[in-house]
């Protein structure tokens, strides 16, 4: 169950996973180091997680449920995400793997957006943002937007809807956004942490 909710956390992450050649123009990677609280709302559930992030691509999720942790970590690099465990276990899948999630994502990624533009300066939680509608389709399903970024290319808050899931509002927001350097420590597998075989998705 815990590995059902801390996929759902890892989604808001999913719209910033591309390859360089695939960003559109006018579009940014995050370029700073940076950690804070990240709020996400989907399916009438709100989830919070610890969330860090190093450039270039390498991403963080923590999370507690019920007196379990979690991490995930996502390596661009690399092209795989770890699912760090509690008793040091770990799992490994590729970023491209069909399904990951076991339900398509709810948030939109950036290779597929059709449409990209500016609206306007809007203070976010006490930063200066600029504000983008952002428009994609992928497969026939359409989703519509609105990201608000920081100079440094923060995606500090997120608002969604979506042709796949009518009426609903997906929302993701970093409160207490932190500026600074990340231990790279943080985006490997644990010394000594043991791998477990492949389980087709995070269902469980």
């Amino acid at each position: 169950m815990l590995k059902r909710i801390f996929a759902g956390a890892l989604l808001a992450a999913l719209p910033m996973i591309t390859h360089a050649g695939d960003l559109p123009a006018g579009w940014s990677e995050p370029t700073v180091a940076h950690e804070g609280t990240r709020v996400i709302k989907a399916g009438g559930e709100t989830i919070e997680t610890y969330y860090r992030y190093r450039p270039p691509g390498l991403h963080r999720e923590e999370m507690s449920h019920q007196g379990m942790s979690m991490a995930m970590v996502i390596r661009q690099d690399r092209g795989v995400v770890y699912t760090f465990l509690p008793n040091n276990m770990y799992m490994e899948t590729s970023i491209d793997k069909p399904g990951m999630m076991g339900e398509s994502d709810p948030l939109p990624d950036a290779e597929n957006i059709v449409e990209f533009t500016e609206i306007g300066a809007e203070e976010i939680d006490g930063w200066p943002t600029t504000r983008y509608h952002v428009i994609t389709v992928d497969e026939g399903q359409r989703a519509e937007g609105d990201f608000w970024v920081t100079e440094h290319w923060i995606p500090i808050r997120m608002e969604f809807t979506s042709s796949e899931r009518p009426g609903e509002t997906m929302s993701m927001e970093i409160r207490d956004l932190r500026i600074g350097e990340q231990d790279p420590a943080l985006f490997e597998v644990p010394p000594g942490a043991t791998k477990m075989p492949g389980m087709g998705g995070f269902g469980g």
